[in-house]
């Protein structure tokens, strides 16, 4: 049967049924997003709504949904075997961001008698590895992160004061924040796009506050729970860090001596992760934990709007396994779990520091240019490294096993060998960036080499079994060698059956061992005849494989042997037990090591995906100085390399007191768009330390990059697509500055053309005037390319180059200087298909519309500027006629109301 195939129903009577329905009912109200699970011993079960949730998941299907109980009363459930259980929390937790309550029987599972075990949100998911495994927290992009976050008013300023904890069990991180944020919580969107939390604790309130976060964590995708005030409570939080936290040997004991826990509001939201963590329930915690400020302006900032218009990360919900869909799946070639985790951190926390982003382009270039490097270290080292950091974990939860503690030893082996190839690049910033600390930590971890070389059965390790030598300890020896013995007198026994019936020991009759049946022979089918009446052998079974059988001293030496095994195994696991707690001293080393060799991992890896592009990258020079922003033949990495794909790459400039600001127009299709975010997508990877794929590449230290890109309706959320630009533009507004880069494509398009035309128009000139960031400004509202000639050396005009041959369109994908003459856009709907009739009717429609606002413009023209002629006259013929200037004022307003009554536009904007 298939691990996803539905198994038998629930083995309970209808009067147990009944029972349990009337438990079931008696639960406390949940949310549709928690689903209740109950553990049947050797299967599980899920009900009401939840059993329809579960079956989408699993099966795809609600046909395997079943009815107990009797009517009225009637309760669906679906039954799930263990390959379906785990299945289903992995999706639920891992992808919808669900949160799942596991409930065991105390008693029998018939009694009714149920006790709520396990819980797991996405951000909490400690409890659940007992029952999935330790890696249940982490994915390829990021390990689990618990966000909790608390709004004041900060007495100061009188704005909002956010307190911010970030807890990270699988890195024993708790990180903090305390700031001062604007009404739309942009510094924290900020912060939540770069530690990428799975859920955020909040307090339970329902004002403004509270939705403005939603928002944030909605756009995000972050699962938002809601707490009691009084959870948020830091009653008792210095002592509980006491046990926590992981002190240095000469620091005081004392958490206050850390600044951070001096942030009162910051502390309140710790308090509230820990509890919900029940961080102090497990001891393996404590003297682990490090607390840190999390510094959000070390990084690029990044908003969520930025990742999806960058495409920076799958889709939710993508299941395309297309690598070229994103710039994580193009970049990530890396050979190691915790490799892939540090490169989606890196695209998330682009690096400002110039010096920083130099050691990364230092060795990535060498990379690039070292084929030989770079394969060697790709295709020999680090596809051998397993997931240190995860096994570091293991070892100080003193879950490890004998083959957990066999594949360290594999990596630290490998280390002397790594290191030879990293010192044959001959490089500076290699040397000391990861040659000189991989070294050391190799002879920190040299004792653990010895201990497992001393205590694991290498020759059992072959034949795939994990033992502990039996000369490592007197009472293993003495057990093995009775084990020997037992064994040595099961194969005299073969000896003596085959003598008896007449076969040939080892070959036609042998001897087995299994769980079931201990020690037994075996004989083919053609040689059973032999054993037919003779009443020294019991038979076990006849299958096709042939007759298993056995004697009574046979019986009796399997006996002993059992016995002896069990011992042995009891004693190894003692032995095992020590060896581990042993291993678990060097946990931090591991995790050390861990760190070092991801980063080497995730620097092969962008150069691995730099050298398999179609055209060369380049290394991108970084400076403090705004005044350009320049992108030779840059191209977009995702695209370029698609099927059938001919890039056609394209120049990006900037220059101060030529033009910073770009008003892109040009035919639908015609690459504006994907000019912009490859622009975008170059000046991330050049911060996060990576070639770019462009001619030449030199770039300021920005600080932002923003857009608003695409458009799309979230009707779950209840925002139009006008709504959600408006928000995202309001966003950009507030924080764009000189050194950020801002991508905006067709803003406006949600309202009225006129109304639609003076957002965008207002927007432009703000970016361009008061913020003036660097921004590429996409639109098909041809009046904004006036801008350029309203403010020279700001705004410059770019568009898109199109053409029509023989009533065809032509797109040819340049971006050229000067503004678009035309929109094309009824061109465009050819290449649509749309009906020639269509098409034809638009054309007329279109010249319509163009002539009639032509004479309307020119109508209203002529007839404003006559009676502004009439009004300016009779003013003149007033002031030579009355001496009196208030008598005069009040004859011109007397005029002023005579044309206003005329109700013409065009008067009214002109002269009232």
């Amino acid at each position: 049967m298939s691990a996803l195939q539905p198994i038998h129903a629930l083995s309970l009577d209808s009067v147990q049924q009944q029972a349990f329905i009337k438990y079931y009912h008696g639960l406390p109200e949940k949310p549709p997003t928690t689903v209740r699970i109950f553990d049947r011993n050797d299967y599980y079960s899920v009900h009401g709504v939840d059993a329809t949730t579960a079956a989408r998941e699993v099966f795809s299907s609600v046909s395997n949904i079943k009815k107990m109980g009797i009517e009225p009363n009637k309760l669906d459930y679906l039954v799930l075997s263990k390959g379906n259980f785990e299945t289903l929390i992995k999706k639920l937790l891992l992808v919808r961001r669900y949160r799942v309550e596991i409930y065991v029987a105390e008693g029998s599972v018939k009694s009714n008698d149920w006790v709520l075990r396990y819980k797991g949100s996405p951000g909490c998911l400690s409890q659940l590895e007992e029952v999935l495994g330790e890696g249940l927290g982490v994915s390829e992009e990021n390990a689990q992160c618990l966000m909790a976050v608390n709004i004041k008013t900060d007495t100061m300023t009188k704005g909002r004061l956010l307190g911010v904890a970030c807890v990270s069990v699988y890195e024993y991180q708790l990180s903090v924040s305390e700031f001062t944020d604007d009404d739309l919580l942009t510094g924290l969107e900020t912060i939540v796009v770069q530690m990428a939390p799975s859920e955020c604790l909040v307090p339970l309130s329902d004002n403004d506050d509270y939705k403005a976060l939603k928002k944030v964590m909605d756009r995000a995708s972050v699962t938002l729970t809601k707490l009691k005030k009084s959870e948020f409570s830091t009653e008792g939080l210095i002592q509980d860090l006491n046990r926590l936290l992981k002190f240095k040997e000469n620091q005081t004991q004392d958490a206050n001596a850390f600044p951070e826990t001096r942030n009162d509001t910051a502390m309140t939201s710790l308090a509230a992760a820990v509890k919900y963590m029940s961080l102090l329930s497990d001891n393996t915690n404590f003297g682990r934990f490090r607390i840190n400020t999390i510094q959000s302006d070390c990084f690029l900032h990044l908003d969520a709007a930025a990742l999806s218009a960058l495409n920076v990360f799958p889709e939710l919900g993508d299941n395309s396994h297309s690598p070229s869909r994103s710039l994580f799946g193009l970049l990530d070639r890396c050979r190691t779990q915790h490799g892939k985790r540090l490169l989606a951190q890196w695209l998330r926390q682009p690096l400002r520091d110039i010096n920083l982003i130099n050691e990364r382009l230092d060795i990535v270039e060498l990379l690039v240019n070292s084929s030989q490097l770079r394969l060697q270290l790709y295709d020999d080292h680090l596809r051998r490294i397993p997931d240190l950091q995860a096994l570091a974990r293991r070892l100080t939860r003193k879950k490890a096993n004998l083959h957990d503690c066999y594949k360290i030893y594999q990596a630290i082996k490998r280390l002397p060998a790594l290191l030879q190839c990293l010192a044959e690049a001959d490089h500076a910033t290699v040397h000391s960036a990861l040659s000189e600390p991989i070294s050391e930590l190799n002879g920190d971890l040299d004792k653990f080499q010895q201990m497992i070389e001393t205590t694991i059965d290498m020759d059992a390790v072959d034949r795939g079994d994990f033992l502990v030598k039996p000369s490592f300890d007197e009472q293993l020896q003495s057990l093995s060698e009775q084990l020997e013995q037992y064994q040595s007198a099961a194969e005299k026994e073969l000896n003596k059956a085959a003598r008896d019936l007449g076969l040939d020991a080892g070959k036609s009759i042998k001897l087995e061992i299994n769980p079931q049946n201990g020690f037994y022979f075996r004989v083919t089918m053609k040689d059973e005849q032999n054993l037919r009446g003779n009443k020294k052998y019991t038979i076990i079974d006849a299958v096709k494989g042939g007759v298993r059988f056995k004697t009574n001293a046979l019986e009796n030496i399997t006996e002993d042997y059992v016995n002896a095994k069990s011992t042995y195994e009891k004693e190894q696991d003692k032995v095992v037990a020590e060896i581990v707690s042993i291993a678990a001293g060097y946990s931090e080393c591991l995790s050390c090591l861990s760190q070092i060799l991801s980063r080497l991992d995730v620097l092969v890896s962008f150069a691995v995906a730099a050298s398999s592009a179609p055209h060369p990258y380049c290394r991108p020079v970084l400076t403090e100085s705004l005044d350009e922003f320049i992108l030779k033949d840059v191209r977009h990495p995702c695209l370029e390399v698609q099927e059938g794909v001919s890039y056609i790459p394209n120049d990006v400039v900037f220059k101060r007191g030529v033009g910073t600001t770009h008003i892109v127009t040009g035919a639908n299709m015609g690459g504006k768009s994907t000019w912009m975010r490859s622009c975008g997508v170059a000046a991330l990877l050049a911060h996060a330390g990576c070639v770019v794929p462009a001619r030449r590449a030199a770039l300021p230290r920005l600080r932002a990059v923003a857009a608003r890109v695409g458009a799309a309706d979230r009707e779950d959320r209840g925002q139009s697509t006008f709504m959600l630009e408006m928000i995202e533009t309001a966003a950009i507004l507030r924080t764009a500055t000189p050194d950020s880069l801002v991508l905006v494509d067709e803003l406006g398009r949600g309202t009225s053309t006129y109304e639609g035309c003076g957002i965008a128009w207002a927007i432009a000139e703000e970016l361009a005037n008061k913020s003036k960031c660097f921004c590429l400004f996409a639109t098909h509202y041809h009046s904004l390319t006036r801008l350029a000639s309203l403010h020279p050396g700001v705004i410059v005009n770019s568009h898109a180059e199109a053409s029509v041959v023989d009533q065809q369109l032509v797109l040819l994908h340049r971006i050229s200087p000067g503004p678009a003459l035309q929109s094309l856009g009824i061109h465009v709907a050819k290449l649509a298909d749309l009906p020639d009739s269509v098409i034809e009717y638009a054309e007329e429609k279109q010249a319509q519309l163009e002539t009639n606002l032509y004479e309307l413009e020119t109508e209203e023209t002529l007839e404003g500027q006559k009676l502004v002629t009439d009004f300016l006259r009779k003013c003149k013929e007033l002031n030579e006629s009355i001496q009196s200037d208030d008598e005069m004022m009040k004859e011109i307003r007397k005029l002023k109301q005579d044309l206003l009554k005329r109700n013409n536009k065009y008067v009214q904007s002109v002269i009232a």
